[in-house]
């Protein structure tokens, strides 16, 4: 009789993904759990393949000493392990969306430093060109105090500055709207979702507000699922390294201090969100997940019910594991006049569905705050 192995496999996508080749990137492997007997395999978690086109990948695998895979039918079940600190400090309650201007400056500035680096080039060739007949463009001078410059770079130079001027007006207008919310506090809604919410059917359950604002002009209920970031220590611990080694690919040295373990995702590749208050333990903006598939979208009935469809392609049930986070969370989208959405965020326990899932070819998400995206705004 063979014994099986319960194995976890990650090459989790980076901050900034695009710089790096997936299939350059090792695949890390851990045995959860061995020497198990077929009986009390199929007491377990099922197996389940998520991946994307550029082969960034999560799978837990049933594998014998005979290197069988198994892909049989467990009953459906959930994990029931509390939810990581990272849902509890960044998932759940109220969330604002951030400006718009941030995602057009962020657009900018790939223009503005392609049309800096051509301008130098042209300045630095233009006595080139004249000699040969070329006429010049641009290039005569322009007297601003005790210098003279370039009519070209008087035009140049505001187009780099107007990116870094957009992010700092957007950084002001998020400040003063989290001070707003801040500053008037919005009771959290009650709510009670069906006795088992299976991946592949309908979310459905009964929520109570016990509050409208003047200001709110329509309420909508949506779900979603994705995969939350695996811990540090649990990918420094496959990766067969330690914390003060060389970090694993994708993985930054330790943060400083005021860093709080558990709410990043490790990488400190670059600003995932906006400027936030500090006094707000993992901010009023919610983080897009890397994996992620939207599901329906549904109003609420009079007597505060709903039923909203699943996403379209079949998911893994809940897991809470260090290393595997697959996350499905419930949100109540209020649209404001002349205001931002605001977003009630909670978590939902899916069971697994009765078939294993096997997702390929998935979108990766933009980590950053702004990138995230519920319905239509």
């Amino acid at each position: 009789m063979s014994n099986w192995s319960i194995i976890h496999r990650v090459r989790y996508p980076p901050f900034d993904d695009k710089r790096i080749h997936a299939s350059a990137a090792p695949i890390s492997e851990k045995i959860v759990q061995s020497n198990l007997s077929e009986e009390e395999v199929m007491k377990h978690l099922p197996p389940y393949t998520i991946e994307s086109k550029e082969g960034w990948l999560i799978e837990r695998k049933f594998v014998n000493d005979v290197e069988e895979s198994f892909n049989g039918n467990t009953d459906y079940r959930t994990d029931e392990r509390p939810y990581v600190q990272l849902v509890e400090k960044q998932r759940i309650g109220w969330y604002i969306l951030p400006n718009q201007l941030h995602g057009y400056a962020r657009k900018m500035i790939n223009f503005a430093v392609i049309l800096l680096l051509t301008t130098l080039v042209y300045l630095f060739l233009e006595p080139i060109l004249s000699a040969i007949g070329i006429p010049s463009v641009g290039t005569k001078s322009l007297q601003i105090g005790l210098l003279d410059y370039p009519i070209l770079s008087i035009i140049v130079v505001p187009i780099i500055m107007l990116p870094i001027l957009l992010r700092l007006i957007a950084n002001f207008i998020d400040l003063k709207r989290q001070q707003d919310f801040l500053g008037s506090p919005v009771l959290q809604p009650k709510i009670q979702f069906a006795t088992k919410t299976v991946s592949g059917k309908p979310l459905e359950g009964v929520i109570e507000i016990p509050e409208h604002l003047p200001d709110w002009k329509s309420m909508t209920v949506h779900w979603h699922v994705g995969t939350l970031p695996p811990s540090r220590e649990a990918l420094i611990e496959i990766s067969n390294t330690t914390e003060d080694s060389q970090p694993p690919i994708g993985l930054s040295t330790p943060l400083p201090h005021h860093w709080e373990s558990g709410l990043d995702d490790g990488t400190a590749g670059g600003e995932d969100s906006p400027m936030e208050r500090k006094d707000i333990q993992g901010g009023l903006f919610l983080r897009p997940m890397r994996f992620s598939g939207e599901g329906g979208q549904s109003t609420i009935a009079d007597d505060g019910s709903f039923s909203i469809e699943p996403p379209a392609d079949l998911w893994p049930g809940t897991v809470n594991s260090p290393l595997h986070r697959v996350h499905w969370e419930f949100i109540l989208k209020i649209k404001r006049d002349k205001k931002m959405p605001l977003l009630w965020v909670c978590p939902v326990l899916v069971d697994f569905p009765d078939r294993v899932v096997d997702l390929k070819n998935l979108n990766i998400n933009d980590p950053r705050t702004e990138q995230f995206y519920i319905g239509k705004r």
